[in-house]
């Protein structure tokens, strides 16, 4: 799978909420990890999806990212998980 961003838009990640997109893509090898579709920001042309999960090196993040193609997975945005998204994490968790 190919990671792909704006490179504009990494630096701004960086800068407002210290993630570097980089440093995220085992995002997606948590087995616990939750995602949903980003109802409020996709587009009849655009679908986005968020991923709540645990990586080693910045702990619980919320990833906004879209799949423009069946090889290439397109991230928008990062930052710490939030209040509801670590409870819904964690209620997951208890589910295993």
């Amino acid at each position: 799978m190919k990671f792909t961003w704006d490179s504009i838009k990494v630096e701004k990640v960086k800068k407002d909420h210290k993630i570097d997109f980089e440093k995220i893509k085992d995002v997606f090898e948590d087995t616990f990890s939750i995602d949903l579709i980003d109802e409020s920001h996709s587009t009849r042309d655009e679908e986005r999806y968020i991923i709540i999960g645990k990586i080693t090196l910045y702990g619980l993040i919320n990833l906004v990212y879209t799949m423009p193609n069946d090889n290439e997975i397109r991230f928008i945005t990062a930052r710490k998980a939030e209040k509801w998204q670590v409870k819904k994490y964690e209620e997951n968790l208890r589910r295993t």
